[in-house]
Order: structure tokens, then sequence, then C-alpha cells
């Protein structure tokens, strides 16, 4: 009769600082585990277990939205769907990243660094995908055809090497001083995230509270729990419900900047929440539902306002979609290899001692 072993799950002073999680004392894999048991550890519960499924049936969620509108939608032949379709391949890459990231970062230091490296180079590319978006679809009226809107999508293209670089850097200090690499960290997302979301801090303002000439007026039984806030399919939505769901995507970004820094609840109570209910969890699953909601408002503006847009704004071009995008991947995907370069300066990326000292493959050391 086949059989699987699971790996084995170790307490926190049993692995090396550098795989330490604040609040959370159990539930560590080995720190040197191999790519197979990383993957039979996501059938197991363990202190990563609900992060690694958490992004990872998203993922297919979001895929399967996008074969839903390819279907329906010429995203090859229309280039006014070209920025929705970068959108929308960046919103399904960034979840998958960070699920993988997660599932295989205990194969070592220097893999744990080099997993998350990816993860925030393809969290700082869906910071670029919703510039975009709302660089497309929902920019102010009066701000449409403007000099920001023409360089709104260039400028979010340089935040995210910044957004890359400090988060990346931010690994280096983890150790010897951490709260430094907290606020670098949380910077280099706050950061692009202001930046890219400034059209829909003035779409969400009373100032701002009618609709563009030419879109369609909300219904008549509009509201904010509407159905089809919920699931926005091409031409069935109103303006109004676009900017309730930016509303939703602002409040569960807010939760999911809350939870990545406070770490709560686990602070405040430490090994209680370690398997189940601690904030990494919460942030995914915050950010996940925050994306939902934008992905439905997006959808809403492209549909609502294409005739207007269209009629003020020249059709998207290859090299300001696409080649800005390719670039950005290439610029995003030199600057982790460089610093996957300079691991061998990074406190802990070796296993030595300083991290916590690790025994053979079959058992971890204790630390002293």
């Amino acid at each position: 009769m086949l059989t699987i072993k699971l790996p084995q799950i170790f307490q926190v002073h049993q692995v090396p600082r550098i795989f330490w999680e604040d609040g959370i004392m159990s539930g560590y894999r080995h720190p040197r585990s191999s790519a197979l048991d990383c993957l039979l550890s996501s059938f197991q519960m363990t202190n990563e277990t609900v992060n690694i499924w958490t992004h990872f049936l998203p993922t297919w969620y979001f895929v399967w939205r996008f074969l839903a509108l390819s279907s329906s939608l010429d995203f090859c032949q229309e280039p006014y769907l070209w920025p929705l379709l970068i959108y929308l391949l960046l919103v399904c890459l960034y979840p998958f990243a960070s699920s993988c990231a997660h599932t295989f970062s205990s194969m070592s230091a220097r893999a744990r660094h080099i997993c998350f490296f990816c993860d925030y180079g393809a969290l700082s590319l869906y910071s670029l995908g919703c510039a975009f978006a709302y660089g497309a679809y929902a920019m102010p009226e009066p701000w449409v055809s403007g000099g920001w809107h023409r360089y709104f999508v260039p400028a979010a293209a340089f935040n995210s090497f910044i957004c890359t670089g400090l988060s990346c850097y931010s690994r280096f200090p983890e150790l010897e001083r951490p709260r430094l690499s907290k606020v670098l960290r949380t910077t280099a997302f706050v950061y692009p995230f202001l930046y890219d979301n400034i059209p829909l801090f003035s779409r969400v303002s009373p100032r701002w509270g009618t609709a563009p000439r030419g879109a369609p007026p909300p219904p008549h039984n509009f509201s904010p729990s509407s159905p089809q806030l919920f699931f926005c399919f091409w031409g069935s939505c109103a303006w109004s419900e676009a900017v309730a769901g930016y509303c939703y995507h602002l409040l569960f970004a807010l939760l999911t900047g809350f939870l990545f820094a406070s770490h709560l609840p686990e602070r405040l109570a430490p090994g209680r929440f370690d398997y189940i209910g601690h904030s990494h969890q919460l942030f995914h699953i915050c950010a996940v539902l925050g994306t939902h909601f934008q992905l439905e408002a997006v959808l809403c503006d492209a549909s609502s306002r294409q005739a207007w847009l269209r009629r003020r704004v020249p059709a998207p071009g290859l090299p300001g979609t696409f080649g800005t995008a390719g670039l950005v991947l290439l610029g995003n995907a030199a600057i982790i290899g460089a610093f996957t370069a300079a691991l061998s300066r990074a406190p802990g990326s070796s296993g030595s001692p300083t991290g916590g000292p690790v025994g053979t493959r079959g058992a971890v050391g204790t630390q002293a």
C-alpha cells in the first residue's frame, strides 16, 4: 500500500532566526526542505498552509474571470482593451507568485530570499497593471488628456523599480534592524499604492460626484450592495457602480495595509494563531477581496465610459502598452537578479549561526 510521509513540523526555537515570524511560535517547516517536501507541506497544517491556499485558489478565480472575458472581448484586435489585458494578466500573476513564494520559501535561507524577491516583483508589476487600468479607464473627467494623464503610466513604471528595489533591499537588514526593514518594506508598497490611486481618491470624493457626460446613468434600484457590483460583465454596469467598487477596493486595501504593518492578532497572543487566523492570512484574504472589487470597478468603467473615452483619448499603441510592460518586466527581473547576486552579504542567507543552528537534513538543532 502506497503511503506518503508528510514532512516534520518544528517550533520557533528549532529553526534559524531568518525563518521566524512575529508572534508565530510553531508550525515551521524544515529550513532545508526539498521541493517535494514543500509541495507536500501544502497539504498538511503548517503556519504557511493557509497562506499558500489563500492565494493559490484566487489565482484560478482570476484566471476564470480572464478566460470568461476573453470569450466575449477581442483583446488582440481592439487597442482600447490592451490596458485591460495587461491588468488582467498581472492580476493573475501576483497571487500565483505569492503562493509559490510561500510554498518553496523553506528550501533554504537563500531560497527564502529569492522566493520573496519574486513575490515583491510580482506585486510591483501588479501596481503597474493598476496604473494601466486607471490611466485608461478611471481618470476623472477634468484630467483626461492632460499632462499628468499622459505621464501617469510612465511614472508608475518608474515607481515599480523603486518598489522592487526597496522591498528587496529591506530583506538585508531584517535580522539586525527589523524595524528599519519593516519600514522600508511598508514604504515600498504604500508609495506606489498611493500614487496609483490618486485618480480614485478624486473619483470617490464628493466634489466629483457626478457621472461624465455621455456615461449611462445609474439604475433606479442601484445601491452599494447591488449584485452587479460583485460580478460586472461587459455592458451591464453603470458609472456609479464603478465608484462604489472603488470604495470597497480602498476599504480592503486599508485593511490589508493595517494587517501587514500591525501583525495583529498574533502579537497580542503569541502561539494562539499559528495555524489559522494570523495577520498574514487575513492580509491575503483582504488583498484578494480588494482586487476583486477593483477588477469589477475597472470593468464597469471600461464598459460604461468606452464611447466617451474613445472621443477624447487616442487609441493605445503597442509601445505605450506592451512595450512599456515588457521593459518594466525586464527591469524588475534585472533588479531581482542584482539582489540575488548580492545575497552572500545578507545576514542568515547561508544558514550561519547568526540565524540559528541548523542540524542535518533529518533534524533541526535547538537554538541556544
